[in-house]
């Protein structure tokens, strides 16, 4: 397929390194994690399509890890609609937090990209 046939659509602009647009769906929250990854403390041992989608290591004081077990969503709350299940899990990443309650602790990319000190 052609990109002129594709339904093209993108997030507000977001100008972070290579990504031009905020993310839209949860590959773009993949893929916004992959970049800032490092940066957050984590070492990324996998990826997959299944839940959890991502095993990894968590820096948590001086150079010890922890692993931890990841599930991506555009939004937080999406984690419930899937019927995940929070003991299967350590972190949800998303782009927007919106299930305060969440039993898993979330890591909204919004606001990491503004801590890191970047433009988002």
């Amino acid at each position: 397929m052609e990109w002129s046939q594709w339904n093209v659509q993108a997030g507000p602009p977001l100008n972070f390194r290579e990504l031009r647009h905020e993310p839209i769906d949860e590959q773009g929250v993949v893929f916004l994690f992959g970049m800032v990854a490092k940066e957050l403390g984590f070492l990324v041992e996998s990826v997959r399509s299944a839940f959890p989608d991502c095993r990894a290591k968590r820096l948590i004081k001086g150079e010890r890890y922890v692993e931890v077990e990841i599930e991506f969503e555009f939004k937080s709350r999406t984690f419930r609609e899937h019927g995940h299940n929070p003991e299967q899990c350590d972190l949800v990443v998303c782009w927007e937090n919106d299930w305060p309650e969440c039993p898993v602790e979330v890591l909204e990319l919004k606001t990491a990209l503004k801590q890191l000190g970047t433009n988002a």
